[in-house]
């Protein structure tokens, strides 16, 4: 009885033992177990996120960098206006020394599409306000030269004297001095300077006051006056500001 038990029991602990080195083998034995779902990838930026991110950067980049210098943005008038501002064409205005509230003002309506113009309005959509400021500013500070001095007077129309004389009537006639005082040399915010200018710069700016089509921005009062004259009154009174210096 005795042996049976210890048979038994050395039957028992070998199971037991065989157990315990099968147990790693059927752990290397047995599959995997499946792998934690991986992460989705991140989706490709649409069109129109790209472009914003494009955006972002270049208005980050502009802000970033420092702001152009006032001389330089300005050249931009030079090819119209002439160096400074002063016109070295006929049909094209001497800005120089303009009052800067004035001149922000007509690049402003420019840039809305309020004043009509083939380039002018291209061109004021191109700047900021700040830059548009720093062009006035400028501009505002250059100095007034008569267009007469200019190389290019010899290619334009000159100033008929008796001409001017029957222009000097019409612009008394007609209280013209009320806003173009001292005739035509004072300017301010609203008025720019007439004296001195093209005649042909005048003659044109007059004749597309006439144009109703064309809504040129002026005060009432400067419509009616407009509208009273013939075209060759309109030209008398061209060459009278003209002939100021």
């Amino acid at each position: 009885m005795q042996r049976k038990r210890i048979h038994m029991l050395v039957l028992a602990g070998g199971l037991l033992g065989g157990l315990a080195l099968a147990a790693p083998v059927m752990a290397a034995d047995a599959p995997a177990a499946p792998a934690a779902a991986a992460a989705p990838a991140a989706a490709a930026p649409t069109s129109a996120e790209a472009e914003k991110a494009a955006k972002e950067a270049a208005i980050a980049a502009a802000i970033a960098a420092p702001p152009a210098d006032a001389a330089m943005l300005a050249n931009t008038c030079a090819g119209c206006h002439g160096t400074n501002g002063v016109s070295a064409g006929p049909s094209m205005p001497s800005i120089a020394g303009m009052p800067a509230p004035y001149l922000k003002h007509v690049m402003a309506e420019f840039k809305s599409g309020k004043r009509p113009s083939t380039i002018m309005g291209r061109i004021a959509k191109g700047y900021t306000e700040e830059e548009t400021s720093r062009i006035a500013d400028f501009l505002s500070k250059a100095k007034w030269q008569n267009v007469a001095s200019h190389a290019n007077s010899q290619l334009a129309t000159k100033v008929d004297d008796a001409r001017a004389k029957k222009g000097k009537k019409l612009v008394d006639t007609q209280k013209c001095g009320k806003c173009h005082e001292d005739d035509g040399l004072t300017q301010d915010e609203d008025t720019p300077r007439m004296a001195g200018q093209w005649v042909d710069y005048l003659l044109i700016k007059m004749q597309d006051f006439k144009n109703q089509h064309l809504t040129v921005p002026q005060p009432e009062k400067m419509q009616k006056a407009i509208d009273k004259l013939s075209p060759q009154e309109l030209e008398d009174i061209a060459h009278f500001y003209a002939s100021k210096r």
